[in-house]
C-alpha cells in the first residue's frame, strides 16, 4: 500500500480482529508494532478487538461502497522458507505460491 499510494494521499486502515486465545499479549504487541511502523508513512493503521465473540467472517469494507469477502482471509500463501536470504518469496509477495481461494466483490 505504501509503495503504490501517492505521497500526498492519506490511507486509513482499521482492523477488527478476534483475540488470539493462545497469546493476546503477543498479538496486541504485534498490532501495536504495525501502528508504530506505519507512523509517518501516510498510512494510519488502527485496530480493535471484536467484542462480540462471534465474528469469523473475513472481509474488507471500503469507503467507496465496496465489500470484499475473502473465503480464506489473508492466509492465501503456501508455506515458504523465511530464512532463505536468496529466496525471492522472502522479499516479493508476487513470488510466493498461493493456495486456492475465492474473492467476492459486493456493491454496498
Amino acid at each position: 500500500m505504501v509503495r503504490v499510494k501517492t505521497p500526498e494521499d492519506e490511507v486509513k486502515v482499521h482492523l477488527v480482529i478476534c483475540p488470539d486465545d493462545g497469546n493476546v499479549t503477543k498479538q496486541r504487541d504485534n498490532l501495536d508494532a504495525i501502528v508504530t511502523a506505519c507512523e509517518g508513512s501516510g498510512v494510519e493503521f488502527t485496530w480493535a478487538f471484536d467484542g462480540t465473540g462471534i465474528s469469523h467472517a473475513r472481509h474488507i469494507v471500503t469507503d467507496t461502497g465496496w465489500k470484499i469477502s475473502l473465503d480464506r482471509g489473508l492466509d492465501i500463501f503456501q508455506p515458504y522458507s523465511m530464512n532463505d536470504a536468496f529466496s525471492l518469496a522472502n522479499r516479493l509477495q508476487e513470488q510466493r505460491p498461493i493456495k486456492q481461494f475465492e474473492v467476492t466483490y459486493l456493491r454496498n
